[in-house]
C-alpha cells in the first residue's frame, strides 16, 4: 500500500480529532466567536474528508475506516485529557489499548487487499487519461 495513501489517513485522523476538538471548544464560547469555531470545525473536517478520498486510492475502506474511527477515538480520548481535564481511567486507557490492537490486526497484509490496491490504482490511471 503506498505510502502517501497512508499519510492521507494520518492527516485525516488528524483533520477528526481537531474538528471534533474544536466542536467541544465552541460550547466554551459564546456569539460571534462560537460561529467561528464551529465554522472552523466544518472547514477542518471538511478537509478530513478530502484526505480520507485520497488515503482510499490505496487503501482497502475495510482498513481504512476502522483505522480512522479507532484512531481518532485514541487521539480525541488523549486530547480531552490534556487539554479539557477530562478524566482518563485506567479502563480507558485499556480500551484504547484494545483499540490499537484492533487496528494491528485489520492492517495485516493479505493478497485480496493488495489485490483491491493494484486493481483501484489501475482503475485511477485509466481513469486520468
Amino acid at each position: 500500500m503506498a505510502l502517501f495513501s497512508w499519510l492521507a489517513l494520518v492527516a485525516t485522523i488528524i483533520c477528526s480529532t481537531g474538528g471534533n476538538t474544536l466542536a467541544n471548544w465552541s460550547h466554551q464560547c459564546g456569539g460571534r466567536k462560537r460561529l467561528l469555531v464551529l465554522g472552523s470545525a466544518i472547514g477542518v473536517h471538511g478537509a478530513g474528508l478530502l484526505c480520507f478520498s485520497v488515503a482510499l486510492a490505496g487503501i482497502p475502506l475495510a482498513i481504512a475506516y476502522p483505522a480512522l474511527i479507532g484512531g481518532t477515538v485514541a487521539c480525541v480520548c488523549l486530547l480531552a485529557a490534556a487539554i479539557f481535564g477530562e478524566s482518563l481511567s485506567g479502563r480507558h486507557v485499556g480500551g484504547l489499548a484494545l483499540i490499537i490492537v484492533g487496528m494491528v490486526l485489520l492492517h495485516g497484509h493479505t493478497r485480496e487487499a493488495d489485490a483491491h490496491v493494484a486493481a483501484s490504482n489501475a482503475a485511477f490511471a485509466e481513469g486520468a487519461r
